[in-house]
């Protein structure tokens, strides 16, 4: 997400920008605006495989499971995957700074690119988690019924995967925490 080192890059060269600050500050924010661009983009490009291995797996499952519960869970997975494909895109993607922008149109531009980073961090829970519940509900009663003799296995398998669950939530808002220090710094630098 946002590296610390782009943190202190910024307070160095806000610091050290000539009594105008016009030139270096454009600079700054232009640079700001391109890494934010390329983090999101390979984390969008890593998702996005992620969701194709998924729905590749599950759509496998979805013919040859053996019960009726398993197949709907893949498909609730698939649906899933998808859905949350769609919003990392419609809400994730970084826009280009473009290039005729001047100072404080750049500056007002790069805070809205943050906040929409913020934002989608923020609603982790209902945007990336929630859609999963479904169709995970589903595959393990439907794994528990076909193999009652593995429940014990069923249970820490999803014991494990909800703690994942927790575990990207807790990195999002922290990182939805960065990314607000962020936008906090750009206003107090105005």
């Amino acid at each position: 997400m946002t590296d610390p080192q782009d943190d202190r890059d910024l307070q160095t060269l806000w610091q050290s920008q000539p009594p105008d600050g016009s030139v270096i500050a454009l600079d700054l924010i232009r640079q700001m605006a391109e890494g934010l661009e390329h983090r999101v983009a390979r984390r969008n490009r890593r998702e996005y495989l992620a969701a194709a291995v998924v729905v590749a797996v599950f759509g496998w499952s979805l013919f040859t499971a053996p019960s009726a519960l398993l197949r709907i869970g893949a498909g609730l997975s698939i649906a899933a995957t998808i859905a949350v494909a769609y919003m990392l895109h419609l809400w994730g993607t970084a826009r280009t700074l473009p290039s005729d922008l001047a100072l404080t149109s750049a500056l007002k531009f790069h805070r809205a690119q943050l906040e929409r980073q913020r934002d989608l961090r923020r609603s982790v829970w209902w945007s990336y988690l929630l859609p999963f519940g479904p169709g995970f509900l589903m595959l393990q009663i439907g794994q528990a019924l076909a193999h009652p003799e593995r429940i014990s296995r069923i249970i820490a398998i999803s014991v494990v995967v909800m703690a994942s669950g927790v575990g990207i939530y807790a990195r999002s808002r922290r990182a939805a925490a960065r990314l607000q220090r962020q936008i906090d710094r750009l206003e107090e630098n105005q």
